[in-house]
């Protein structure tokens, strides 16, 4: 998956609750169910919070925000490896995250009958009820785990973050 559409469906997972149409979500194993999903505050607090931790460290909103279509894509893919080791840091620290499927891209799978269509999005010739069998486009993402630091008192929940002044 490209990774600026990587970006697009992680965001829109994170507010929304759902992969986009088109996006291509690896089918769940045909084991165990996975622990039930965690519970999150019903608010956009930790979107917020997650987002406010990825423009610290990543400048992540900067870059989404900023029309590259006039850079070079050596000057963005300079920028990207910053903006990449930032993100990451903050993903490694406040999200445990597993792979949906155990198999790797392009690996096949079965899915049975009756799979849960948060975790399966079926690509491709698809037809009827199922089992299906296919090949991984990708095996998916899942939080364990979130853990986000708490919004000191009497600050704004919404701030992703503060406008910077330089006085003189």
């Amino acid at each position: 998956m490209h990774p600026i559409l990587a970006l697009r469906a992680f965001f829109r997972v994170l507010f929304q609750g759902e992969p986009p149409v088109s996006m291509p979500v690896a089918p769940a194993p045909a084991v165990a169910p996975p622990a039930p999903a965690p519970a999150f505050a019903h608010s956009t607090e930790p979107a917020i919070q997650l987002l406010a931790l990825l423009q610290k460290e990543g400048r992540l909103m900067d870059f989404l925000r900023e029309d590259i279509g006039s850079y070079k894509d050596a000057e963005i893919g300079a920028a990207v490896r910053d903006i990449h080791r930032g993100c990451r840091s903050v993903l490694e620290r406040h999200a445990t995250l597993r792979a949906v499927v155990t198999q790797k891209e392009g690996q096949s799978i079965d899915v049975p009958a009756g799979f849960d269509p948060s975790q399966i999005a079926l690509q491709g010739n698809v037809s009827g009820a199922g089992p299906f069998r296919g090949t991984v486009a990708h095996p998916g993402w899942y939080v364990e785990a979130l853990k986000l630091p708490t919004v000191p008192p009497g600050a704004d929940p919404k701030v992703v973050a503060p406008a910077q002044v330089e006085v003189r």
